[in-house]
């Protein structure tokens, strides 16, 4: 019986190294994909991030908002302190006569 069975284990070894190798592989592939797949997002996530700097935010707009407001208020202001000077009259051309 053992010699039967010592041929049958080395071939169960073999077939379980090839089935060993082909998980490996496998594994690799996987784990290339993987990394690809990581530096991919990883650029993505950087172009928006750049991206991100060159679009207004609602804070900055809001702040710009702010700014003009307080702009036009004193223009107001400035506008009510001293009346504005009567227009002048509009030149005569010789069509007016």
């Amino acid at each position: 019986q053992a010699s039967y069975s010592a041929p049958l284990i080395l071939l169960s070894q073999y077939r379980q190294s090839d089935r060993d190798r082909v998980t490996l592989e496998q594994d690799r592939a996987r784990d290339e994909r993987s990394i690809a797949d990581t530096e991919f997002l990883a650029r993505e996530i950087a172009a928006l991030r750049m991206g991100m700097g060159e679009v207004a935010t609602r804070d900055w707009i809001r702040s710009e908002f702010q700014d003009l407001i307080r702009e036009v208020e004193r223009e107001g202001a400035k506008g009510r302190a001293a009346p504005s000077p009567a227009p002048s009259p509009a030149p005569r051309d010789e069509r007016d006569r």
